[in-house]
Order: structure tokens, then sequence, then C-alpha cells
């Protein structure tokens, strides 16, 4: 049974996500594990939501049921639904943002290198990102490209008349940190700064042809910056009030004691986007003069609707979806997760000598340009599987998979 526990923006305000990402969560995650019953998880934590799928016996209900804290239980082709629902970006703040389907097939991916996704898990994943693909081609949700930054910097444009103009510190340089990259370069912004908080991201900058800052820098950086966007995976609250004012992050010294210095702020106007979750930024910060937060609740607030046929056209699409994947569940969604799991095992096997041979940058590019071609593989058998099944020709599928790979009829 496929089960999902779910917490979004739109069932739970985001001190409670936030409590969720930064603390409790991993901890729930462990306790629904260790229900008999449970074969397999996949976590998807983004900006927005936290929610746990869970390849459960119909026996363990009663415990995942009893243990889910604060989540809201779906289960079977409602769960099933609403990941694909997810996935497509129905549900997410700004409906049609992309990054979410990054996000999903990332979630699948960690679960199969950490060896918790089970067949179940990995074909409704790989159903809900086919479906994604067929709402996207066929109703044009998510081609326009909106999403949070993308909204943020709408929001910001009272504030900033000229973006070109405009200096800019990016704060993180995650895989999200591309995305707002590239939202301030399709608004013409060139004098772009980024800050790894971590150091770990030292390498963005040079790759992006951004300036980068380091130890006393950042408070340099910080104090001239028109706008700090900030979407880091830290925990930790990185840009407070005291580096605004010049504080150097790495000596905790006054900016007095500070030996860059830095231009007085006065009332000059800044703009800090946080799209962390947990928080970035410290919520002290709009008590300076001239500093105005948009977080992820102030986002939300202005989220605008979009087109009702649009979004009535995709969702009537994850509706049939969803049906077809329960429907196909039975007879057929066995031999074709075993499939999966075979080409699954192979890809992570040739991925692990790619990362053993080259650097991580070429790594990174090789191991999506692999995945990728690993899923259009998998999408013909897939559907062939299902059609074979349709019209009662489920063994032909079936002996051919052992002739072909030597996989096991399913149990």
């Amino acid at each position: 049974m496929l089960l999902c526990l779910t917490a979004s923006h739109r069932t739970h305000d985001f001190a409670a996500l936030e409590q969720l990402t930064g603390g409790s969560g991993p901890e729930l995650v462990e306790s629904l594990l260790a229900a008999d019953g449970v074969a397999g998880s996949i976590v998807l934590s983004t900006c927005n939501r936290f929610e746990i799928y869970l390849d459960a016996a119909p026996s363990a209900l009663a415990a995942v049921d009893q243990r889910r804290g604060p989540l809201v239980l779906l289960r079977g082709e409602e769960a099933a639904r609403h990941l694909f629902a997810v996935t497509t970006g129905l549900e997410s703040v700004v409906v049609g943002e992309p990054e979410i389907a990054g996000q999903v097939r990332r979630a699948l991916n960690h679960a199969e290198s950490t060896g918790s996704a089970t067949p179940i898990l990995q074909r409704v994943f790989a159903d809900a990102l086919a479906t994604r693909r067929a709402v996207r081609e066929r109703t044009g949700l998510g081609s326009a490209r909106p999403s949070l930054i993308r909204l943020a910097l709408d929001l910001s444009s009272h504030r900033i008349s000229d973006w070109p103009g405009t200096k800019v510190l990016l704060v993180g340089t995650g895989r999200y940190a591309t995305s707002c990259l590239e939202a301030l370069r399709d608004r013409g912004v060139s004098a772009i700064t980024v800050w790894s908080p971590s150091g770990r991201g030292q390498d963005f900058g040079p790759r992006h042809g951004l300036a980068q800052a380091r130890g006393h820098g950042v408070a340099a950086a910080a104090s001239r910056a028109d706008v700090i966007v900030c979407c880091t995976t830290s925990t930790d609250l990185v840009v407070g009030p005291e580096l605004l004012q010049g504080e150097c992050p790495v000596t905790a010294h006054a900016a007095a004691q500070c030996p860059i210095g830095h231009p007085d702020a006065g009332e000059r106007r800044r703009v800090i986007i946080d799209l962390g979750l947990p928080r970035n930024v410290d919520p002290r910060v709009i008590d300076l003069p001239g500093v105005e937060l948009l977080d992820l609740e102030a986002i939300k607030l202005h989220a605008p609707l979009q087109h009702l046929a649009v979004a009535g056209d995709a969702e009537a699409l994850v509706r049939q979806a969803a049906a077809a994947h329960a429907e196909d569940a039975g007879p057929i969604g066995p031999a074709v997760a075993a499939l999966r799991a075979h080409v699954s095992d192979a890809l992570e096997a040739e991925l692990a000598r790619v990362r053993r041979r080259y650097d991580a940058e070429v790594a990174e590019k090789t191991e999506a340009a692999l995945r990728h071609f690993a899923g259009v593989l998998l999408h013909g058998p897939s559907v062939r599987a299902r059609e074979l099944a349709s019209s009662g020709r489920r063994d032909e599928f079936l002996d051919g998979l052992h002739a072909v790979f030597g996989i096991e009829r399913p149990a």
C-alpha cells in the first residue's frame, strides 16, 4: 500500500513547516520506518512542504496513523494523485513552478542511492514525473517558468526600478541558487556576488563568472548590495542585523573593528529575499531603516492565480494518470517496477564509476544526462507493459523480461 504523510503551505503554517524541515522531521521519519510492515520510504522536503511516502503493508496502517504527528495521512490512489499534483506544480505556492519536478527527481534519486526506495515507490515517482511531462506538453502548465524567485523579484520591483544597475548578494550555492541566478540575469542583473556560508560551494562563483565573498568580504558585499537573495539549505540564520550593519561573520567583530570597512547604509532602500526553510534570515532585519524582507510567507500572500482553464485541464490529466496508475498496480506494476530496479542498479554502478574518475562538475552533468536517458529508455517498455496487460497479454511481457534480462516473475 502506498501512503503519503504530508504537511504543506496549504495545510500548515510556515512555522510548523520550519519545525519539520529543521528539527522534528528526520526523527518522525525514523519512527515511521520502525513500524512493522513499513518496507521503504521517500522523503520530499522543499521550501513549502515536508512529505513522507511509504511502502507499507495494510497491517502497518494503524501504527503509521499513531506516529504521523502533525502530518496529514493519504493512502492508495489518493496518495498517488497527490504526488502527481505536487510533481506537476499544481500544489505549489506559484502554480506550475518548474523547480518542484527536479526536487521530486532528487528525492527519488536519494532514496534509490540509500536503498530506501522500494519498487512500488520507484514506480509511483517515475509515473509522477511522466505525468508532469504529459501535463506540460498538453496544457503548457510550467512552460512559462513561474517560480518563487521570479515572483519575489516581481514583488521587489516597487523598490528596484533599475535591475541592470542593481547590486545583488546571492547567499547559497546549491541547485536552487542556479535558478535564482538565471532569474536575476533574465532581468539584466550583472553585478552579482555569491557567498557560500558553509564554504563548500567555492567553485560556484568561478563556474558562473561571479565575484565571490569570503571572510571579512562578506560584510562588505552585504553592505553594498541593494538586494540579498538567500537560498541556502543551512538550518541556521545566516543573515541578520549584525551582518547588514557591517559585522564580520567570521570574527563577530563590529564594523569599526573590521579591517575591510563598509559604506554607511543610511536610509538606503534594500530588499532581502529569504527562500530558505528553515528561514535563512533573522526577522529582526526589518527593524533596520530602509530594509524590506520578503520571506516565504509574504511571497505566498501575493502568489498569482493561474488561468482556471489551464489548471482545470492539468487537474483532469492528473486524476486520469492516478487512476491508471492504480488500475495497473496489481496486474503489471510489480513487473515494471522490477525492470526499473534492474536498470537503476546498473545506472548506480555506472554513476559510481563516473564519480571516481571525474571532477564534481563533470560528474554532476554526466549524472543528469544518464538519469534522463534511463527515464527515456524505460518509458517505452512501461507503456508497452500496460498495453499488453490491458489486452490480456501480461505473460508475454513477463516472459520477455525473463528471456532478455533474467528478471524472474514477480510474486
